[in-house]
């Protein structure tokens, strides 16, 4: 592969990210979850694949669809649990929510409920980091629905024009919310389109986790060398419906179908014994630790407290000299 990656580590994280969303879905249909939710079971290995490629201190920025994104790049299921419950001890202290969740410590610069609206943020993080230096390289998540739309193509060109250390990953889902792709995409093949901007561009298979890492961490590494941005179309499909109020019914049957016969984690959980990393048993033993992890993240969650009215007034200013002075003669 050219890369290192301890195999069981992407088939943990992947695993992690499945439970937490299918708790998450369990908990918002019975009643429990404030808020809206836009799941990403079936996109496991983009989101595994690409953030194990980086670094602890790389940035990266993900989609309101970001649960899956943000617990790869490393924010711990406690925190995001809390979260999406609303209560004070969450990543964002109950500011985000489940499709602004963020966690800076991480290098998560966020979900975002607007579409694209990642890209011009991750760029600037890759200006920043060329600017002092660091080494450091940021990676955008966008879907099928950015692909024609004016951020990405003002990123992609301010990329290449500065050379900066980004990576654009698609996560080609094949869907933007209902429609389908043929019906929005104009351009018949991305990668080409992506290589006029002067880039590097490929396609892999969103649904193998080795793939999508080997693809990332050859865009880091030519990132790091100082030769600018790369773009990587991973292909992959969400098994529901565009958020948890859509049924999914939109789609074939046949197809949805299909898509989950090639479900990246038992495809990968295959691999991993047909390679003799480890066992059945062994991978039993991993599946049952995320679950019960994820079970007591739910309850825990569940008990926090709220914020006080008075937080809504935190948070807003970095500075927090500024930040009370703009909010002096607001009332709660």
């Amino acid at each position: 592969m050219g890369t290192q990656v301890n195999w069981l580590d992407l088939f943990r994280l992947m695993v992690r990210i499945r439970y937490f969303e299918q708790t998450a879905f369990e908990l918002y249909t019975g009643g429990k979850l404030p808020g809206f939710l836009h799941l990403s079971i079936g996109q496991e290995a983009t989101s595994v694949g690409a953030c194990s490629a980086l670094r602890a201190d790389d940035y990266m920025a993900s989609t309101h669809r970001g649960h899956g994104d943000t617990i790869a790049k490393g924010l711990a299921v406690e925190p995001a649990m809390i979260e999406l419950f609303g209560g004070a001890a969450g990543s964002c202290r109950a500011k985000g929510g489940s499709m602004h969740i963020a966690d800076f410590s991480q290098g998560i610069l966020g979900a975002n409920g607007i579409i694209g609206a990642g890209i011009p943020i991750t760029v600037g993080a890759a200006l920043s980091a060329k600017q002092r230096k660091s080494d450091q390289v940021a990676l955008c998540f966008f879907g099928d629905g950015a692909t024609g739309i004016g951020p990405l193509h003002e990123g992609m060109n301010m990329a290449m024009l500065w050379k900066l250390p980004v990576i654009f990953v698609r996560q080609n889902n094949h869907y933007a919310e209902s429609t389908p792709r043929h019906e929005y995409q104009g351009i018949p093949d991305v990668v080409r389109w992506a290589e006029g901007y002067g880039m590097p561009a490929t396609k892999v298979d969103g649904n193998d986790v080795l793939a999508v890492y080997t693809a990332v961490a050859q865009a880091a590494a030519r990132g790091r060398r100082g030769e600018g941005p790369s773009f990587i179309d991973s292909e992959t499909y969400r098994w529901y419906g565009h958020n948890i109020g859509d049924p999914g019914t939109a789609r074939p049957k046949e197809e949805v179908e299909m898509w989950k016969a090639r479900d990246p984690i038992a495809r990968f959980r295959r691999v991993i014994i047909e390679h003799n990393i480890a066992s059945g048993t062994d991978l039993d033993a991993i599946d049952a630790e995320e679950k019960a992890r994820l079970q007591a993240a739910a309850e825990m969650a569940e008990k926090e407290p709220k914020p006080p009215v008075e937080a809504a007034l935190e948070d807003l200013y970095s500075d927090p000299v500024l930040g009370s002075r703009a909010i002096q003669g607001v009332r709660v």
